[in-house]
């Protein structure tokens, strides 16, 4: 049980790239005149990144190295088109907020830089290696 702990911290709190190096705050401050514009923005992000992580994380062996980058963007271009549409249909008054930025998700470095990492990761319950 703690090693699941352990990994937990470590992903939320220590190497958690949003908090260490502030990645993500890009499109989210642009558009946080109010609590529920950067929430709203915040959740589209929050969607993107574990949707492009879990489709990644299944996808791993089958997508070739050489074109590993390219494919990612098109994941992750296809996940941001999707809550495009979502926020469109489900929140309008909050699309037509957002607008721009919404797209701004697919070129947010944070989420390419840990797609980019998963399949070099240490699969759960292996103790790791680095401190």
């Amino acid at each position: 049980m703690t090693d699941y702990r352990r990994l937990a911290q470590d992903g939320l709190w220590s190497n958690n790239m949003v908090f260490a190096q502030m990645l993500a705050l890009c499109p989210v401050m642009a558009v946080t005149s109010t609590a529920t514009n950067g929430l709203g923005m915040g959740l589209a992000t929050l969607f993107v990144l574990l949707g492009a992580n879990m489709i990644i994380s299944t996808l791993r062996h089958l997508i070739s190295p050489a074109i590993r980058i390219p494919v990612y963007i098109v994941i992750i271009a296809t996940l941001v088109t999707l809550t495009d549409m979502l926020i469109n249909a489900f929140a309008y008054e909050l699309y037509k907020v957002l607008g721009l930025f919404i797209a701004l998700i697919v070129v947010n470095c944070a989420i390419l830089g840990r797609a980019e990492l998963l399949p070099r990761e240490i699969p759960c319950g292996t103790p790791s290696s680095t401190p």
